[in-house]
């Protein structure tokens, strides 16, 4: 389910889609049915160019972060545990040795941050193993322990691998009712907290991971680059899901005795 889920996704995402509307335009013309296919060349180009620009970053992105801009430690109250979800850091590389931090890694960075400034005892690191058989999660403990962060004082989830398995196996640990420092990347704060929220935690966000610019760069906004398709591709990821999350209900509150029965 798991493999489906990300093989369906990659039809909303930029690049999949215009690369889709590319074929399509091709076989138009082998059909002899130039103006479909000059329809799906057009659509194409839009697809893979507005997300490419500084309006498709302003279109897509900047709306989810504008709703978690960043707070420092002391801005924030004591928690009773910080929950660091998992995704930060890659597998290791063919030619790697411990796998890289990727542009989610600031999170783990957050959670050492927050547990030196006193703000919580725990630290709940989650991920289950995607490639190869090191989890997510044990990859962030260890990465904590090299922040300074007690080994006794981390808990690690190594079940899960979408942000919902989270928030469910997260909830099984302790108390459903604890008061979370949530830790995530801003672009996907708003659907972990609602999952979070659905398990009964209380929740207060620690957004990390902010990558709409503050001041513009030396390319200008229209000219498409790399960094803007990817920012805008991660925001239609979390906008199409918040929007599947929603009509299947995850964001309902389950009931306590249901889910610890499960």
């Amino acid at each position: 389910m798991f493999t489906l889920t990300k093989i369906l996704s990659l039809f909303v995402y930029p690049l999949s889609l215009g690369l889709l509307l590319i074929g399509l335009s091709l076989w138009g013309q082998l059909r002899g049915n130039r103006a479909a296919a000059g329809l799906c060349t057009f659509l194409a180009l839009g697809v893979i160019y507005v997300p490419s620009t500084q309006f498709g970053v302003d279109t897509f992105a900047a709306p989810l972060e504008a709703r978690y801009p960043a707070f420092t430690p002391e801005e924030l109250p004591n928690g009773d545990v910080i929950v660091v979800l998992g995704g930060g850091i890659e597998a290791e590389g063919k030619f790697g040795r411990w796998g890289d931090l990727n542009d989610a890694a600031d999170r783990v960075h957050a959670g050492a941050e927050l547990w030196k400034a006193n703000k919580a005892p725990r630290i709940i690191v989650s991920g289950g193993a995607i490639r190869g058989s090191v989890t997510a999660a044990s990859r962030a403990s260890e990465l904590l322990e090299r922040l300074g962060v007690s080994s006794g004082a981390i808990v690690l989830e190594e079940s899960s691998f979408t942000t919902q398995e989270e928030a469910v196996a997260i909830a099984k640990l302790g108390d459903s009712s604890n008061h979370v420092l949530l830790v995530t990347s801003s672009l996907h704060m708003r659907r972990a907290v609602a999952l979070f929220n659905a398990q009964g935690f209380k929740v207060t966000a620690v957004p990390t991971d902010h990558r709409v610019h503050k001041y513009p760069g030396a390319i200008p906004g229209w000219m498409p680059t790399i960094e803007h398709l990817s920012t805008s591709t991660a925001a239609i990821h979390e906008w199409v899901g918040f929007w599947v999350y929603d009509r299947l209900g995850r964001f309902e509150p389950v009931d306590a005795t249901e889910s610890s029965s499960d």
